[in-house]
């Protein structure tokens, strides 16, 4: 929708008459090399619902100035995020931005029925403000579930127009085949898109995942590319867990599903390695996350795939998007950067779901 206001206002400014020169904006993945990622703005810090984030109005409209300025143009969010849906629709986000979201599937056992995911999808568009959403995915798969049974409640609610395409989330390679074979043989909508867990210290993705999201013809769009913040952080941080350890801090909300995932003795040495990489690269941790994760990493824009990027302050918002500029880490980073996977490898989790 915001594409066509922009295209609105061109024509009136036409019609008007040549009294200005015209500005034509470009997306940041446009900007880029033709083989760069899209770049999606993580939603769940839109609202109050949280400890971390931008609670009200004023702090949302500068989240969504800076990310026009630096050209991202799609907000990802979900139906478990803290009410990250209902402030994106309160603050019009659907007008200026693609909207993606999600059926809550194994984080709430037994909620994405077949009968639910319609009611949902229905419910997720009526809070955006929005017609529809370009990626609906399960969140995670719910073994408790039917999934012929969820993936004939897609069907309806892709049937209503609340979704473009059909997106997956925390399936193991094996799960993301099978779905794309019932959706084939129904005739259902096949799953388009893929978002996954996926960094410098958590890469077993690249053994069977993403190989068969190739196969497919399915799109790859990362999630927590600095592992949760952990490529932020120091050993003594984490060990600490006071404020300043972001997502590993003990009042954190999610600090026992991160410190689960990642705060292991093989991950505090990788973290000393980190600090080292970066300071060779001449760069912050967090730029040489973001950087070898676009663009030296398995992700490829031919593909269609995404990095998704979060950020707790407005600060941090153009930070990361400049840093999306700048292209490949370098040969030697690179190196750098498979030893300390090395390192971590036997203790690295698969994703947010499947530990």
């Amino acid at each position: 929708m915001h594409q066509d206001n922009a295209m609105a206002q061109c024509c009136r400014s036409l019609l008007k008459g040549p009294t200005a020169p015209i500005q034509f904006t470009t997306t940041l993945s446009q900007s880029m090399a033709s083989n760069s990622p899209k770049i999606v703005f993580g939603g769940a810090p839109i609202g109050p619902g949280t400890n971390f984030g931008f609670p009200d109005e004023e702090s949302i409209e500068k989240v969504y100035k800076l990310l026009e300025e630096g050209g991202c143009d799609t907000i990802d969010t979900a139906r478990i995020y803290w009410g990250s849906e209902d402030w994106l629709g309160k603050t019009n986000a659907g007008k200026r931005f693609t909207i993606d979201s999600k059926t809550p599937g194994g984080f709430v056992a037994g909620a994405s029925t077949g009968e639910n995911i319609p009611q949902h999808a229905k419910e997720t568009v009526e809070k955006l403000g929005v017609e529809s959403v370009d990626v609906y995915y399960i969140h995670a798969p719910d073994p408790s579930l039917n999934l012929e049974d969820q993936l004939k409640g897609i069907n309806e609610a892709h049937k209503a127009g609340y979704f473009k395409r059909f997106g997956l989330s925390n399936f193991k390679a094996a799960d993301v085949q099978r779905t794309y074979d019932i959706c084939k043989e129904k005739g259902y909508p096949l799953p388009k898109v893929y978002q996954g867990n996926y960094s410098p210290v958590a890469r077993k993705q690249e053994t069977e995942l993403i190989p068969t999201l190739r196969k497919l013809g399915i799109a790859f769009y990362v999630y927590s590319p600095l592992a949760g913040g952990l490529l932020t952080k120091t050993p003594q941080q984490l060990r600490e867990g006071g404020e300043d350890a972001g997502r590993y801090a003990k009042s954190h909300i999610l600090s026992g599903q991160y410190g689960g995932l990642y705060n292991k003795p093989s991950y505090h040495k990788a973290l000393e390695l980190w600090e080292e990489a970066a300071k060779e690269a001449g760069c912050s941790r967090a730029e040489l996350a973001y950087r070898w994760v676009a663009f030296d990493s398995t992700v490829d824009g031919k593909h269609g795939d995404a990095v998704i990027f979060g950020a707790r302050k407005h600060s941090q918002i153009a930070e990361t998007l400049s840093w999306f500029k700048r292209g490949s880490v370098g040969e030697a980073a690179k190196a750098k950067i498979d030893e300390i996977w090395k390192v971590v490898e036997h203790e690295a989790p698969l994703d947010n779901y499947n530990q």
